[in-house]
């Protein structure tokens, strides 16, 4: 009783329903926290190593290109100074043929593969300079300014949805917790008391659970786009 009652004046207090839960879990089973905890650790390892070539990325690596470009360095030069100045960005391969000297159509090529965002657009920028011979550094700036922007748009459209992604996690984890809490610690034998018909019903709520928080996963993932 006195758990609820904690757990009810930090809910009032303000404090975020995320950690309330966790903090409801925690008092009920600890083992789950853990669990979940481990959970969440691989999960996140794995986003980081899928993770995409960020904007604002793009936006520091047009950036350097374009001082080294305003500084007297060829683009060859500009392209692998700007990447060792971003490596989070893979422009090895990229690097690797303009160091060899192959075409800069090659080059360019590699670029845009490795630019999800801009790539077309500094790949064109790589062309221009090797036809044309014009020195391209405000084009870089300009790339840099058109990733900056999008890396802007994409933070606001997070915020956007910040709260909708909130709501959805609270009303969809939550039964389902509940329901893995109720059979971990023993008290879920009424779930099934029935037999066959139990083990459907349960079966069918925990499957509409999961199609419910599906759907909502892609709708907040079209709206981010």
């Amino acid at each position: 009783m006195l758990t609820a009652v904690l757990l009810a004046g930090g809910l009032v207090l303000g404090v975020s329903p995320v950690i309330i839960a966790i903090a409801a879990v925690a008092a009920i089973e600890p083992r789950l926290v853990l669990v979940g905890a481990a959970i969440w650790g691989v999960v996140a390892a794995l986003r980081r190593r899928v993770a995409r070539v960020s904007p604002d990325s793009e936006a520091t690596l047009f950036r350097a290109m374009a001082a080294e470009l305003r500084s007297g360095a060829s683009l060859r030069g500009a392209l692998a100074e700007a990447a060792h100045r971003v490596p989070q960005i893979p422009l090895g391969r990229s690097v690797r043929l303009a160091a060899a000297g192959m075409q800069m159509t090659e080059v360019a090529e590699a670029v845009e593969t490795q630019l999800p965002e801009n790539g077309r657009l500094a790949a064109a920028a790589f062309r221009l300079s090797d036809w044309s011979g014009a020195r391209v550094a405000d084009t870089f700036d300009g790339l840099a300014e058109r990733a900056a922007a999008t890396a802007e748009l994409a933070r606001e459209r997070r915020a956007a949805t910040a709260q909708a992604r909130l709501s959805a996690l609270i009303v969809g984890v939550a039964p389902l917790a509940f329901t893995v809490l109720l059979v971990a610690t023993g008290r879920g034998a009424g779930l099934v008391a029935h037999g066959g018909l139990g083990w459907l019903v349960l079966g069918v709520g925990l499957g509409l659970e999961t199609l419910g928080l599906l759907t909502v996963a892609t709708i907040v993932r079209r709206a981010e786009r």
